[in-house]
């Protein structure tokens, strides 16, 4: 088993995870003579500036930067977490992510609110399982968690999940893992299935779409389109 899959705690092997633009030069600042990681910050600049997310400068969370966009009928947040300390569980992840938002945004009934992750660790002791967990696949009132990327600089590697539908904020997913992929990282992404309920109606939807366009809509909402998907656990 090579290294960074003991660090990143899932089984994986070099053909089972996408390594984009591998031939590109490997830029990285050596901290405490060991390789940092890539400028993450800027990474999600670039990649929430077309969705017109600004940063919030403003707020005080220890460990945390976001960037936001608020409008009368959207609200969006991505959020940077830079923190080496191991996660105990995926519920402990979870509960750094779901405490920090909720005291820094307030999630209206009436917009909900749509929120992606991007945190810097040490190591990945999540399973794939673990992170489907962690993204929600329906409208969450506490803000709908919508993707999640765990980059861990010692072994330079990332994990991307995501949910199952095309999103507001999916472009800034595609576009921090492949500036991820272009900084030398083995970068990896499994999009959350449905659950039972969202699978039921999400067939209603799409009947229904397809009878009042008279068969020239086949999807009520659209699916997520991944092209850096590849499943860790799938040859």
């Amino acid at each position: 088993m090579s290294a960074y899959a003991d660090a990143a705690g899932l089984y994986f092997e070099d053909r089972k995870i996408l390594l984009v633009q591998a031939g590109k030069v490997r830029s990285f600042m050596k901290e405490g003579g060991r390789m940092a990681g890539p400028d993450l910050p800027s990474i999600i600049a670039s990649a929430v500036t077309p969705r017109v997310l600004r940063p919030r400068n403003d707020l005080r969370e220890a460990g945390w930067m976001f960037w936001e966009l608020r409008t009368l009928n959207m609200h969006r947040v991505v959020g940077l977490l830079q923190q080496y300390r191991q996660f105990a569980d995926a519920h402990d992840f979870e509960s750094t992510i779901r405490g920090a938002a909720a005291r820094n945004f307030k999630c209206s009934w009436w917009r909900g609110m749509g929120l992606g992750v991007v945190a810097q660790v040490a190591a990945i002791p999540l399973s794939v399982d673990d992170l489907k967990g962690l993204v929600d696949a329906r409208e969450n009132s506490k803000g709908t968690l919508q993707w999640v990327i765990l980059v861990a600089s010692d072994t330079h590697v990332a994990i991307g999940m995501h949910t199952w539908m095309e999103t507001y904020l999916s472009p800034v997913y595609r576009s921090i893992l492949q500036g991820l992929a272009e900084a030398g990282y083995r970068v990896s992404s499994v999009t959350r299935d449905k659950d039972g309920l969202m699978k039921f109606l999400t067939g209603v939807a799409d009947l229904e779409a397809a009878l009042l366009s008279l068969g020239t809509r086949t999807q009520a909402f659209p699916e997520f389109r991944d092209g850096l998907r590849r499943d860790p656990r799938q040859a």
